[in-house]
């Protein structure tokens, strides 16, 4: 490819010290083509802003969502369908279910989160090539206003010649396993052979079961051990949202080792970037409520109507996943049953799934850009950017 840097500096971002990365990170967010117009340190750049290069954003993404080979899995209770896909970040549910979705000035992409081929440095273009999925020309069109945008963001978030990412994170698919894994007292994961699973009830509904009467009676569910449905998806939220701040945090880290610019910020209204890309939407629910972002057509849709007909035909194809056959043996008929009868009680009570938050969520933005070394020279002291900054465009851009 044209432009391409010689193979030591390739080397050299892969070789990059860790610790150097960690104790070198810093928010930089002054780039080529940027001004700010308040405050002490109003500067507008004299050069005109320079896109990100197709092999910076590929090692950007590598770095984000690679795929590493096999995992471990090194404990007394597997899981199934144990694949060669790890991922760079940690993962609940195997990297499938946090879609990295991007901007830059030619558009708007997304990589592909079901893809499995391994990440080397010596295919690094050609993976990122093949995963990335174009899904608009033109850069995203978020309104420069607030909202959607806090205020502090207006100067240099999604600006020209930036690179702006935005893993979001369904928190279906986890819900349904969660649920299924709990409830199973004879084979679930979480619970077997400690007396019976969990007894889900509806805390927003005076306490009651929702929707396990049956096998409560049958002795599948242990009526001692309550766990409030608010306090079930609170704990899918803890088992998904770490993947998209890990995720930034991986590609922060690697704009040290290519000495670019950036900076991870939530200072943004999610809803209006969600829309923004094309996410579905559909309605608040009961009581009523703002509309829920249940998935993207074709690419990140939600175990939930629309996207099936029935909350049985979601939990049916949310734990296909798993295998039902010896010798591992994810969940029982009653196991399933249960799981079913939770999960279309959630939404028939609630109109939605899950009931008390939404399916998907954007909670990040990690913005990679060139910086304007003027700026920093003419504000900061020495160390402000290193080695790696001081000589990118000549490595990379020459």
């Amino acid at each position: 490819m044209s432009g391409e840097p010689p193979a030591p500096a390739l080397e050299g971002v892969w070789q990059y010290p860790l610790f150097e990365a960690l104790y070198g990170r810093r928010s930089r967010r002054f780039a080529l083509g940027f001004e700010i117009v308040e405050g002490s340190l109003r500067h507008a750049s004299r050069a005109a802003p320079l896109p990100l290069s197709e092999l910076e954003e590929a090692l950007l993404v590598a770095a984000g969502v690679g795929i590493t080979g096999t995992p471990l899995w090194d404990m007394g209770r597997p899981v199934a369908l144990r694949l060669d896909d790890g991922r760079t970040f940690p993962s609940t549910s195997r990297g499938r279910r946090t879609g990295l979705f991007f901007t830059n000035d030619a558009g708007v992409f997304v990589i592909d989160p079901t893809a499995t081929t391994q990440t080397t440095r010596q295919i690094v273009l050609d993976v990122y090539r093949r995963h990335r999925r174009s899904l608009r020309a033109g850069r995203l069109d978020i309104a420069r206003a607030v909202p959607p945008f806090f205020g502090h963001n207006l100067w240099d978030s999604n600006m020209p010649g930036a690179t702006l990412f935005m893993p979001v994170v369904d928190l279906s698919l986890t819900l349904i396993g969660l649920i299924s894994q709990l409830v199973d007292g004879e084979r679930g994961r979480f619970v077997r052979g400690h007396g019976g699973g969990m007894h889900i009830v509806d805390d927003r509904h005076g306490g009651r079961p929702a929707g396990t009467e049956l096998w409560l009676r049958s002795g599948l569910i242990d009526v001692a051990k309550v766990l409030p449905l608010s306090l079930l998806e609170r704990h899918a939220c803890y088992f998904m949202f770490s993947e998209p701040a890990a995720i930034c945090q991986n590609i922060f880290l690697a704009t040290e080792a290519l000495g670019l610019g950036g900076w991870m910020h939530c200072g943004f209204l999610s809803l209006r970037v969600l829309e923004a890309l094309g996410f579905r939407f559909a309605d608040g629910g009961a009581p009523a409520g703002w509309p829920n972002p249940v998935g993207f057509d074709g690419v990140l849709e939600g175990y939930c109507p629309p996207y099936f007909p029935t909350m049985d035909a979601a939990v049916e194809a949310a734990l296909i996943r798993l295998s039902r056959e010896a010798p591992i043996i994810e969940i029982t008929d009653e196991g399933l049953a249960c799981t079913k009868a939770i999960c279309t009680y959630i939404y028939d009570t609630y109109g939605r799934f899950p009931a008390t938050v939404d399916t998907m969520h954007l909670m990040w933005f990690m913005q990679a850009h060139h910086l304007d070394l003027d700026f920093y020279d003419q504000f900061f002291k020495a160390g402000a950017y290193g080695h790696t900054h001081m000589t990118h465009m000549s490595t990379w851009h020459s």
